[in-house]
């Protein structure tokens, strides 16, 4: 059996700019792994820890794993970083969590951030690493967490503004990317295939389940 010959993506820089750890691998994961292995450097920003994710397996769904898991999300993102083949980082801020309407968002966490402010360590990751290309959720973030629409925003206005001397003085040298493409993960085909495969193995509809982080 013939090996088939990768093309070389050598030079090329992809960045990926995502809400919380994990999302990197349930969005745009085999393109990522696709790009990194043909030569291409991958990068993934972070904007927030992921602090206020839910623990869905009920096996750890216990009050020492919640206490503990900002550094389990990080250990989690280590593994897949490492899966993937890519370079990540967390741009620091904190997790919104899933607020659903007439909730109030916490004080002080990614979504309620004045748009330059959560837009800077972006437009200064842009600078630094120079991506020829910016992938990010669409406007509605792939599904309404309020971390993944404020993604879209800061990913629209970082690929806007990086490219212009004017804008987001003291965060590095001007460089705009070529390209901006959105991630269309979550379709009705993605869910119906899910929810057909888990049927057939006899396991619960987990789509009812309402998402978090």
């Amino acid at each position: 059996m013939t090996t088939p010959v990768l093309p070389s993506r050598a030079g090329l820089r992809l960045m990926a700019v995502h809400a919380h750890p994990d999302d990197e691998s349930s969005k745009g994961a085999a393109t990522m792994a696709r790009y990194a292995a043909e030569g291409a450097q991958v990068l993934v920003r972070t904007m927030t820890g992921g602090e206020r994710g839910d623990v869905l397996n009920p096996a750890l769904d216990r009050p020492e794993v919640r206490a503990d898991l900002p550094r389990l999300r990080r250990e989690e993102m280590a593994r897949a970083r490492a899966i993937l083949g890519v370079d990540q980082r967390f741009l620091g801020f904190v997790d919104s969590g899933c607020v659903w309407d007439g909730e109030a968002l916490p004080e002080g966490c990614f979504a309620v951030q004045p748009l330059t402010t959560a837009a800077a360590p972006l437009v200064r990751a842009v600078r630094e690493v120079r991506p020829h290309v910016l992938v990010t959720y669409d406007e509605n973030g792939g599904y309404p967490h309020p971390d993944h629409i404020r993604t879209h925003q800061v990913a629209v206005e970082a690929f806007d503004a990086a490219g212009d001397p004017e804008r987001y003085p003291g965060t590095g040298q001007p460089w705009q990317p070529l390209k901006l493409y959105y991630i269309r993960a979550f379709t009705k085909d993605y869910f119906a295939a899910i929810h057909a495969a888990m049927t057939d193995a006899g396991m619960r509809d987990w789509t009812r389940r309402r998402g978090r982080s």
